[in-house]
């Protein structure tokens, strides 16, 4: 049988889900004391088999009206081995109460395979993106930029050429939050207030593990700035902006650029573009798919899990989709999710 620990140094919990082959930064420390400002306790727990770890979960609780709770593992559990996940999903039941356990861990498979299917786990709807793009940091700047697609790559020789490209700390934190309303308004998507995004700037940057600014400039003003974040040798796109100004100068590209060369320096292996939506023609998000499918790498699925733990999980379920779609059609008018 499985033994649970709780892990309560940030230090050893980071140490620990970054050693495993399956994780990811949602899974680390820092991102768990981000989630406290929206209302979520974190804990740490990992799974020890008879040949040691087999997996770790930063398994977010948070309390529902009329006694309920929610449990959910972002991007998570982090594994040795996918093949281990009921194994550990029955473990992690032990340690928290809910009405049910969401798993997502972040496996990257294939876009085209079929979804695995576990004894015990029912197939979710995830909660973070479904599909993305990962990009092979690996094969350095020059091979990255013979993979995009011809009008991405004569795109970025315009943006190196253009724009004053750079990694920054706090000190452009209002510019980039300027960037991101402004584009966030444009598309119509939701926001949290500006402190959870300082709140991700200041966390991140944990042991081993970092967060930064990429900024893409012109004569010294800001037409492109991203929130990244890095762990275990990969570095996530979580939050961008752009401005209308100066569209010759190609800045959102440049601020990917300068976001890839920061990983190549740093010897990371993987960069992930982070939400393509899983049917893009048509889609709301279909802007967002046509300019990262650009980058070229490969296309890669997160598959989502359900552990039931009460009579209560499938009303519960339905609740939590009727009010998604709700706020869709407030905030865009269309049911439909942003990357669905």
């Amino acid at each position: 049988m499985a033994e649970l620990l709780e892990i309560t140094d940030p230090e050893a919990w980071n140490r620990l889900v970054s050693s495993l082959p399956i994780t990811s930064a949602l899974q680390s420390w820092g991102w768990g004391e981000v989630k406290r400002l929206s209302g979520w306790v974190p804990r740490r727990l990992a799974v020890y088999g008879k040949e040691g770890l087999l997996g770790a979960a930063q398994v977010l609780l948070r309390p529902l009206p009329g006694g309920l709770r929610l449990a959910y593992a972002p991007r998570g559990p982090a594994l040795s081995r996918l093949e281990d996940l009921p194994l550990v999903a029955k473990a992690l039941a032990q340690g928290v109460r809910g009405t049910h356990l969401v798993l997502e861990p972040e496996a990257g498979l294939p876009a085209e395979e079929p979804v695995p299917s576990f004894p015990g786990l029912l197939p979710e709807e995830p909660i973070q993106p479904a599909y993305s793009l990962w990009l092979d940091l690996t094969q350095g700047e020059e091979a990255l930029l013979k993979g995009m697609k011809e009008m991405h790559r004569r795109n970025a020789r315009l943006a190196l050429k253009r724009t004053e490209l750079g990694v920054e700390g706090e000190e452009a934190f209002p510019e980039f939050f300027r960037l991101f309303e402004e584009t966030n308004r444009r598309a119509k998507l939701l926001q949290h207030a500006k402190e959870y995004y300082q709140a991700v700037l200041r966390e991140m940057n944990q042991p081993y593990g970092e967060a930064f600014l990429a900024v893409a400039r012109k004569g010294g003003e800001a037409l492109a700035a991203g929130l990244f974040v890095a762990f275990a040798g990969k570095v996530d796109y979580l939050y961008g902006g752009s401005s209308r100004a100066h569209p010759e100068a190609k800045a959102p590209m440049g601020m990917h650029l300068a976001a890839i060369r920061h990983g190549i320096g740093r010897g990371y292996r993987i960069y992930d573009l982070w939400g393509v939506p899983r049917t893009p023609e048509g889609s709301h998000a279909e802007g967002i798919w046509r300019f990262k499918e650009g980058f070229g790498g490969r296309r890669v699925h997160f598959p989502a899990y359900t552990l039931p733990l009460s009579p209560l999980y499938r009303p519960l379920k339905l609740l939590l989709r009727l009010r998604k779609t709700w706020v869709n059609l407030r905030v865009r008018g269309n049911p439909r999710d942003v990357l669905g």
